[in-house]
């Protein structure tokens, strides 16, 4: 979060918890938290994870741990479901977290383009523009644009960076572009708040045998 967002943050809480004041009202606590926390609990409530659940991987993370989603770890579960907006497989930890990718519905206009990670492709022959790449975990989300080829397994370009990371500080981008002539990366290093350590977390994409796929790992 920038230093003006922080700002804004903050002159609205000011605002609500002075408005609140006036009326009698008791704020509660979940609604003070960081707007990215926030989003992160509504997303782990969405997909299943209780309260409890929530308090305790909000804390963790916050205090310098690392979900299982975010790791190597396999999940104990998997549940894969269709809705309006595309084909979700929703994958829960053991620790609780949850990992989730959406892979947007076939259409004409796609040429038939359904990979888990990356959606809004148009398609010419092999080649695939601009195509977005990304991942979804509650308090990290992280994308970028790319364009491919999976005639001569290359990625052609990366643009377009973006990114949320709860309980950060300060994140800055450090790396987008193509470590190797089929792979495009975006790093995103962020200084935390709660702690005095900073992470790395980083998202790619591989085009190799004539598919491309998506990673990620904190």
């Amino acid at each position: 979060m920038s230093s003006l967002q922080r700002k804004l943050v903050g002159g609205f809480a000011t605002l609500v918890a002075a408005s609140l004041m006036v009326a009698g009202t008791v704020m509660p606590a979940q609604a003070t938290e960081d707007p990215t926390v926030a989003s992160a609990r509504s997303f782990l409530a969405k997909f299943g994870a209780d309260q409890a659940t929530q308090d305790r991987l909000i804390d963790t993370y916050l205090a310098g741990g690392t979900w299982d989603s975010l790791t190597s770890s396999a999940p104990v579960s998997t549940e894969q479901y269709t809705a309006s907006d595309g084909e979700y497989s929703v994958s829960t930890y053991a620790d609780g977290s949850i990992a989730v990718t959406r892979a947007e519905l076939p259409s004409a206009s796609s040429g038939g383009v359904q990979l888990r990670g990356i959606s809004g492709c148009t398609v010419s022959g092999t080649a695939r523009n601009n195509c977005k790449i990304d991942m979804w975990v509650g308090l990290v989300a992280m994308s970028f644009y790319a364009s491919y080829n999976l005639g001569n397994n290359t990625v052609t370009n990366t643009y377009g960076a973006g990114w949320s990371i709860g309980g950060a500080c300060g994140v800055d981008l450090i790396y987008l572009g193509r470590p190797a002539s089929n792979i495009g990366r975006m790093d995103i290093k962020a200084q935390m708040c709660g702690l005095p350590y900073s992470t790395t977390f980083w998202l790619q994409l591989k085009v190799s045998g004539g598919s491309a796929t998506v990673s990620w790992t904190p």
